[in-house]
């Protein structure tokens, strides 16, 4: 049985993230993604295998378990990214940011511009790729995993992340969540190189 993973209280975050929208985002969407998995699941070849299987196997032949495993995946991992007072990264991340875009201001200044161009519901990740760091952004329930990219961050996107606390201002929130709440320390953990 599958679950989904949040390990904060729903005020942690304020007051970027409100407890409303937490418990809205986390209580309804995100444990319905994990409850309609399992139940999806229950009796199949899926039945026993890990989460990133599922997503892989079920990608272009079943849309819903697809959709379901991708989204509880997602939501899994987008609670990790976050933390508030967040310091700035340290270490490899930091070094990367610093080769590739010059300053970690500058950096975030990209990421929070390249999180906005995207159109409609998905996700904006920081991922590492052949030793680089990438922004990529994936609509719907897509995610990085089964390709060359590896996952540091990731942003969501969907309006149940975002509209009790920022209406339609999304580059407001964007913003707000990559200056405020990543938790560099986890994003740093998951580098290859």
């Amino acid at each position: 049985m599958f679950s989904a993973q949040m390990e904060y209280s729903d005020q942690v975050l304020e007051p970027f993230l409100s407890s409303e929208t937490i418990n809205f985002h986390y209580g309804k969407h995100h444990v319905g993604y994990a409850n309609t998995l399992n139940s999806l699941i229950k009796e199949t070849e899926f039945h026993k295998l890990p989460l990133e299987q599922i997503i892989i196997q079920s990608r272009s032949k079943h849309p819903k378990i697809f959709n379901n495993a991708s989204q509880l995946f997602n939501h899994n991992f987008y609670w990790k990214c976050l933390k508030k007072a967040c310091n700035a990264p340290s270490g490899k991340l930091l070094s990367l940011i610093n080769k590739q875009f010059g300053s970690f201001d500058k950096f975030l200044e990209d990421y929070i511009t390249f999180a906005g161009t995207m159109f409609g519901s998905g996700w904006s990740w920081l991922v590492e790729e052949n030793g680089k760091l990438k922004f990529l952004n994936t609509s719907n329930a897509e995610n990085p995993i089964g390709s060359d990219a590896h996952a540091l961050c990731v942003i969501d996107l969907w309006e149940h992340a975002y509209y009790i606390d920022y209406r339609n201002n999304r580059a407001d929130y964007i913003s707000k969540i990559v200056t405020n709440c990543i938790n560099w320390n986890f994003c740093e953990s998951l580098l290859t190189i």
